[in-house]
């Protein structure tokens, strides 16, 4: 770093003074394993042992039911958009299948040449 040259009037970037405390283990946990206390009201990470603010914790949750429930929905309309995309692709196959029938069967006695077979 010696060999890095200040530039004039720039300063250097403070510390970051936001950190996520790491588990005893060294990992980060979601608290995805809670513990209910009836009696003293409280919420515990059953991995970390953390005690977390019930309001948080419900807000949280409730929050990722939202958004499950508007994923879902979403993948319902697009699953119900691609059923009616893909009833109408068969509806227009079926008509071109027909279609080009018509125009065989239309075509084949005008297009028929025969010839008398070869004698050797």
């Amino acid at each position: 770093m010696s060999d890095i040259r200040k530039l004039p009037g720039v300063e250097p970037l403070p510390e970051n003074p936001l950190g996520i405390a790491p588990r005893r283990d060294g990992t980060y946990c979601t608290h995805e394993s809670v513990m209910l206390d009836e009696h003293e009201r409280t919420v515990h990470c059953s991995k970390c042992d953390a005690t977390i603010e019930p309001f948080s914790f419900l807000l949280h949750n409730a929050k990722t039911l939202q958004m499950a429930w508007q994923s879902h929905a979403m993948v319902q309309r697009r699953v119900s958009e691609l059923n009616e995309r893909l009833h109408e692709l068969k509806k227009q196959e079926q008509r071109l299948r027909a279609q080009v029938k018509r125009l065989q069967d239309k075509a084949a006695p005008s297009s028929l040449v025969t010839r008398p077979p070869r004698e050797p």
